[in-house]
């Protein structure tokens, strides 16, 4: 509102804000300016060619937030007291010319715009720009096409004539442009007057609804017009701007809420992506749960098996499959090894109880005579291992001696409670003196007696112990024999380093060395074919590494083009047939290679002699130094290997100028170390 001060100054006064200023506010500027266009005869409105075709307009924007609860009352009086009661013809065809329709193009943020008259133009709200002729993107859209040819309600649009236009246009409405006498180009002015009559409309509905509801309707609207959770306000204005729903809010509010409406979006579809992807894991390890493996089957038997069921192909990517096919590979070995285990425990107890349950075995018997006793007992037979028979045997036969130690302790404490006893019972007793000496001379006796006996058992002691020591070394003897007969076997027919054991085994069987390695249990055998793979590997793999070193291929070499050049040797075709761990040998031969290069250079760095403490201050005063230094180091092989990536070579030589530059000035080699030096 409009003041004056005791000067008769006029000032201006903002009730909403609360503050006072000598500047004319632009709102009542506008306002002034409305009603003087209105008094003034309305002018024709201009033709396409006159305002030139295909010209951009940029559009006034409408001010969203107006001070409605002060001068609302006031502006619209202002506005009923200028204008006139009755239109005039020419002001009849100026409303004719406004916009009745607005049509979203969809995937982009163009806009076809009908008016009264029946004509046509373009509007984009994102830019606030408007063309009378087809922008470039619509070119060639048969949707658009179809929205040109016909206003798309030509009643309702006549209907609309006489009423003021729709709160949800707008903002969004721009006019015909006006003729200009000097033949120019026209413009496209917004209908104010339309804008802020919904403005009006707008603040008198949020200050009846409460904040809360009017939120809850612009995330409805939000969610109807499928707004995208990663997109952004302006991308996503165009869908929103022409709802109703749109002026609940002010433009900070509407800001917040749809931030805070993508940012819960967003985080439901991450949450939903995460659900989708641990069900397709699921539904994969009921898959491997299915398919009956263990724990030596292998990833490519299974993919050609089940490659087709829908469970594998939830996985998109082949290489997580892989692991989590690993992982539960890994736990049925882990199972498999815990069962092993419980069964080699009850095998045991069950093999002891058969000793047990055998009367005559005591601490001298043999393995060889108790063998033939039980080898028919089906607990017997269980263990397949003779040398493991033998090994718990023998457990046993040491339990029992240490049981005859701890027995033989016991009688021996029980002697001396005898002996106490007989002491108190001397010394309560007057014996006479030819007594003690017979009782002394008796003692002696049996102490004699008893330390013959013990010399006894250590002598039979030491030849048991002898004769155990002389039947393992025989026992060890025919198992290394056993040992190189199987590896011998290996040599002649496992000959492929990805052979599998399960497979292997069914062939081996069929060549008669193999009964002659029965001494070795399915264990032992299996951990030697495994040693034979390995050793296989290893060669093939040194095989592999010298072939690309003849090929000179360079530190930066892709292995698409070096396979080109190795495929045919077959050296190539023997290391693996899987592309893939070759491939992957590849590239840890290629980064093995490229540190070894830096390796070396930076011993090359140290061998020259031009480098000193002083090289980073010339450096820093001239580049001849660095030229001179490289043109040195050119000489050398270790350099010129680094030509593909001479910003890492680059970057070691600074560095190691750097070090020798902190560093300092070298001790001279006489110079003997601090620690060493004399404190005279």
């Amino acid at each position: 509102s409009e003041h004056k001060n005791a000067d008769g100054r006029s000032y201006y006064y903002n009730a909403v804000k609360m503050e006072s200023t000598w500047d004319k506010p632009q709102v009542l500027v506008e306002w002034e300016a409305k009603i003087a266009a209105l008094q003034q005869p309305q002018q024709t409105v201009a033709s396409p060619e006159d305002s030139g075709e295909g010209s951009i307009v940029p559009l006034q924007e409408t001010p969203e937030e107006v001070p409605m609860e002060t001068n609302e009352k006031e502006v619209e009086e202002e506005v009923k007291k200028e204008e006139p009661e009755e239109k005039t013809e020419e002001q009849k065809n100026v409303d004719k010319s406004r916009p009745v329709s607005s049509t979203p193009v969809s995937g982009t943020p163009w806009c076809v715009v009908w008016t009264g008259d029946g004509r046509v133009f373009f509007y984009n709200p994102s830019q606030r720009a408007s063309l009378w002729e087809k922008p470039e993107e619509l070119i060639g859209r048969a949707d658009v096409d179809k929205m040109i040819q016909g206003p798309p309600d030509s009643n309702k649009g006549a209907g609309k004539e006489e009423e003021e236009p729709p709160a949800k246009k707008s903002k969004m409405e721009p006019e015909e442009p006006e003729e200009k006498k000097d033949g120019g180009k026209g413009t496209i002015d917004v209908g104010k007057e339309a804008a802020i009559e919904a403005e009006v409309q707008a603040a008198r509905q949020r200050a009846v609804v409460p904040l809360e509801i009017r939120m809850k309707q612009f995330r409805d609207m939000l969610a109807e017009k499928e707004v995208s959770a990663f997109s952004t306000w302006e991308k996503e204005l165009h869908k929103i701007v022409f709802d109703q729903r749109y002026l609940l809010l002010t433009s900070k509010e509407r800001k917040q809420v749809f931030e805070q409406y993508v940012k819960e979006r967003a985080e439901e579809e991450r949450r939903e992506k995460h659900r989708k992807l641990r069900e397709k894991k699921d539904s994969f390890r009921q898959l491997l749960e299915e398919a009956k493996l263990h724990g030596k089957s292998s990833f490519s038997e299974f993919a050609s098996k089940y490659g087709k069921d829908e469970r594998f192909k939830g996985i998109e990517k082949m290489r997580e499959r892989e692991s989590i096919f690993s992982d539960y590979c890994s736990d049925l070995r882990r199972k498999e090894k815990e069962e092993k285990s419980t069964q080699k425990e009850k095998l045991k107890s069950d093999f002891i109880q058969l000793l047990k349950e055998t009367s005559d075995i005591d601490r001298h018997s043999r393995w060889s005579e108790i063998k033939r006793k039980i080898d028919s007992d089906s607990r017997y037979k269980a263990v397949d291992s003779s040398s493991r028979r033998e090994d718990w045997f023998k457990d046993y036969v040491r339990k029992l001696e240490d049981k005859r130690d701890k027995d033989k302790d016991k009688d021996k404490d029980k002697e001396r409670d005898r002996e106490k006893d007989r002491d108190k019972d001397r010394e309560r007793d007057e014996d006479s003196d030819d007594e003690r000496k017979e009782r002394e001379k008796q003692e002696k006796q049996e102490r004699i007696e008893a330390s013959i006996r013990k010399r006894t058992e250590e002598v039979e002691r030491s030849l048991s112990s002898s004769l155990r020591e002389r039947d393992k070394e025989r026992e060890q003897h025919k198992k290394d024999e056993a040992v190189q007969l199987f590896n011998a076997l290996l040599v002649d027919l496992v000959r492929n380093s990805e052979a599998s054991w399960r497979d292997t085994r069914k062939q081996l069987r069929k060549d008669h060395r193999w009964e002659l390695a029965e001494l070795l249990d399915r264990e032992e055998k299996e951990k030697i074919f495994e040693e034979h793979i390995e050793s296989l590997f290893k060669r093939n793999k040194e095989m592999f590494h010298k072939l690309l070193d003849e090929t000179n291929i360079s530190l930066v070499a892709g292995w698409k083009e070096v396979k080109k050049v190795i495929k045919e040797d077959p050296r190539y075709s023997k290391f693996s047939s899987s592309d893939r761990k070759r491939e992957k040998e590849f590239s840890d031969y290629m980064h093995e290679k490229y540190v070894q290069a830096k390796a070396d250079f930076r011993e090359l760095l140290k061998e020259t002699k031009l480098i000193t403490y002083k090289s980073k201050k010339l450096i820093e005063e001239s580049d001849s130094h660095l030229k001179d230094i490289e043109k040195i180091l050119e000489n050398d092989k270790r350099y010129l290997v680094l030509d593909c990536a001479p910003e890492e070579r680059a970057k070691i030589l600074l560095a190691y100028v750097e070090d020798l530059h902190r560093r300092g000035v070298p001790p001279p080699p006489t110079a003997s170390e601090p620690s060493r030096r004399s404190t005279k």
